[in-house]
């Protein structure tokens, strides 16, 4: 029998990491919506509607501080401080506007793509080519957009099975299924309902890659669309599955740690520590008036008349009578709680970024200077080789030649341009001792040229600009054929 819906065991392990910290990146409501999956629920055994009601008062009050949210974004947005490298053939300039034939950039959808790697630490990029027909696509749909090599991102839930094997001396993916959601429009054609389908990608008996899908229905899975086999820009099939995983680590098929994860666990227990500091303010925080040493008659009297506070209604007491006001005492135990686990959230967060909290492959290693980095850094290396690899599979897709380039920004500090290095610089290439190309990337790093500029536009320009106008010779114009006095 069939099972297309069938899910790796670590796939179904990581389940509870990934809602958790998706879930603390969202914010307050979705956390509460979850009720007491996140908020134990006091007297759980008491199913009475007044502690139901008592639940919801308790769960309204609690104040959800999103950490982890905001340090999520705070590291996408050091990453595009300084603007990504993109180098790509003519013939896919599209995808510094569209990689996604949804008018999502590759800027915007890397963006998104280190979100994710952060969040759960998994990701995957599919390369794949929209054809109008088998066969029959011409020049004219691939100017159109019609027909157009694109990469379509999945999350990590979405990728529920996968394999290798060996062909020759690489271990090459084999099968790769992917859970989609799709809309159907109602019978009305105003309504949509959402729909799930599995996209099949393996490598057949003979090494070709193929595709299929399959639809979910209510009793039994479907394949609505048979086998076939995407070809290359030269007619060929595929001899790999043009699918990329995407890592906290690396970017082979395991499953990475969530570098986000012991954030959001501490900011879940924040969460409960705010419900129940919250709780003790609301009970016991109000001042609470007090009377000592009435008998039953005077009480009785005050009690009729209403009892009154403020200067303008005093309280007559009986002889040795007394009172006062009570406030309790600060519930110093759970905000001494919520305090620590803020700090805890701070260091966690500095730990993303601080060099030496992650170790880079061999080949990662190999092509950056420092011998320690950060979980961020190597996230972000890891990203770039990944489409890097999308850009030379798109490239085959529509049989373009050329070199195919995407480098991420590597170092989160604020960059600054330092007067006196510049100089030395500089000068160090005019006279013979440095690279130009080296000097021009001192300056693509800190934004002072276009960090899409390759050293031979720069160096047209230059040549463009010595080569202007001559302004003696335009001068002597103005003035009759003759110069003017220095």
């Amino acid at each position: 029998m069939t099972d297309v819906t069938f899910t790796r065991p670590e796939y179904t392990a990581a389940r509870y990491r990934w809602r958790l910290v998706r879930d603390v990146c969202k914010g307050s409501e979705t956390i509460k919506a979850a009720g007491d999956h996140y908020l134990p629920r006091p007297n759980a055994t008491d199913t009475s509607q007044d502690n139901k009601g008592r639940y919801e008062a308790y769960k309204k009050r609690a104040v959800f501080y999103n950490a982890t949210g905001r340090t999520k974004h705070s590291l996408v947005g050091a990453v595009f401080r300084t603007w990504p490298t993109l180098t790509v053939p003519a013939a896919l300039d599209y995808v510094s506007k569209d990689i996604d034939g949804q008018g999502v950039s590759i800027y915007q959808q890397s963006q998104s793509v280190i979100g994710h790697l952060l969040e759960v630490g998994r990701h995957g990029l599919l390369v794949d080519y929209a054809a109008v027909k088998a066969g029959t696509v011409s020049k004219a749909d691939e100017l159109s957009g019609r027909a157009r090599a694109n990469v379509a991102s999945y999350p990590a839930e979405a990728i529920i099975n996968w394999k290798t094997r060996q062909i020759g001396g690489r271990h090459l993916l084999s099968l790769v299924v992917l859970r989609e959601e799709v809309d159907v429009d109602t019978a009305d054609g105003f309504g949509i309902e959402r729909a799930v389908q599995y996209r099949v990608l393996r490598l057949d008996a003979f090494g070709i890659y193929t595709q299929e899908v399959w639809k979910d229905g209510s009793s039994e899975t479907a394949m609505i669309v048979a086998p076939f086999a995407p070809l290359n820009g030269t007619g060929q099939p595929w001899q790999v599955i043009p699918f990329q995983f995407l890592g906290s680590e690396n970017n082979d098929s395991s499953i990475d740690d969530s570098p986000l994860y012991d954030m959001a666990e501490v900011n879940i227990g924040h969460y409960r520590n705010s419900a129940d500091y919250e709780e003790a303010a609301y009970l016991v925080g109000q001042p609470q008036p007090w009377m000592a040493g009435l008998d039953e008659q005077w009480r009785d009297h005050m009690e009729k008349g209403g009892i009154f506070l403020g200067s303008r209604a005093p309280w007559i007491l009986p002889v040795n009578g007394s009172c006062g006001v009570w406030q309790a005492q600060p519930n110093t135990v759970a905000k001494e709680a919520m305090d620590a686990k803020k700090e805890d959230m701070v260091s966690l967060g500095a730990r993303l970024i601080e060099r030496g909290s992650a170790v880079k492959t061999a080949t990662q290693a190999d092509n950056d200077s420092a011998a320690e980095h950060s979980v961020l850094s190597l996230v972000v290396s890891n990203v770039s080789e990944a489409y890097s690899q999308c850009l030379v599979w798109m490239a085959e897709f529509v049989n373009a030649t050329g070199e195919t380039f995407y480098k991420l920004n590597q170092d989160f500090s604020q960059i600054s341009l330092d007067a006196t290095i510049l100089v030395a610089l500089f000068n160090a290439v005019q006279g013979g001792k440095m690279p130009e190309g080296d000097f021009w990337q001192y300056l693509r790093d800190r934004g002072v040229i276009n960090p899409e500029k390759t050293d031979d536009d720069i160096r047209g320009e230059l040549e463009t600009q010595s080569a202007g106008p001559d302004l003696d010779d335009d001068e002597a114009n103005l003035n009759g054929g003759k110069p003017s006095n220095p």
